[in-house]
């Protein structure tokens, strides 16, 4: 696969704006907002989640773009091992946008839920807000993380010509049904 390839976007149905995911947890796991004083640990996350280099100054434009009560944290014993945020997205075009960002699991705590429940944390928590775009981006090789987001109810949004034979691929290898009469589409682009 191409890791240049342009990202995969998602978007939340406008039919279900106000049918949030339900969040839930494994036993022994919990769910909080992040706090002042969680940053040392997020940066452990990224890195674990293959996002290595995190640091107060990566981190600073995306604490200015998270809403309030919009950044979730799954624990485990006291210690962070999902994280996701809400996100404002302002464009010029399009200037209320919410996007699901950052998602990052900790491996060791894979296949129990916990980064759909965090998922799910922030796309009712968008909702909320009173966001009617909701979307998401991420690379076409992080598998585990796209089923998650198709099982949330997220829909494939073909914002470029070669997304729908990408998505043809994705879907053969999650063993996912392929409709693209059923996803959000750009015309004329």
């Amino acid at each position: 696969m191409d890791n240049d390839a342009p990202q995969i976007r998602m978007v939340w149905p406008e039919a279900r704006l106000t049918d949030p995911p339900p969040v839930v947890l494994p036993p022994d796991y919990g769910l909080r907002l992040y706090q002042p004083g969680d940053e040392a640990d997020f940066y452990r996350l990224m890195g674990l989640a293959g996002w290595p280099g995190w640091d107060d100054e990566r981190l600073r434009p995306w604490l200015a773009r998270v809403i309030p009560d919009g950044w979730w944290l799954v624990t485990h014993q006291g210690r962070m091992v999902a994280s996701a945020m809400a996100l404002h997205n302002y464009t010029g075009q399009n200037p209320f946008q919410g996007e699901l960002g950052w998602v990052a699991g900790d491996p060791a705590h894979a296949g129990k839920g916990i980064g759909r429940a965090v998922c799910a944390a922030v796309t009712a928590r968008l909702m909320q807000a009173g966001y009617r775009e909701i979307h998401l981006y991420t690379e076409q090789w992080r598998l585990p993380a796209i089923k998650t987001y198709l099982k949330l109810g997220f829909i494939p949004y073909l914002y470029l010509p070669e997304m729908g034979e990408r998505w043809r691929e994705l879907c053969d290898q999650l063993g996912w049904p392929y409709t693209p009469q059923d996803w959000r589409k750009v015309a004329n682009r």
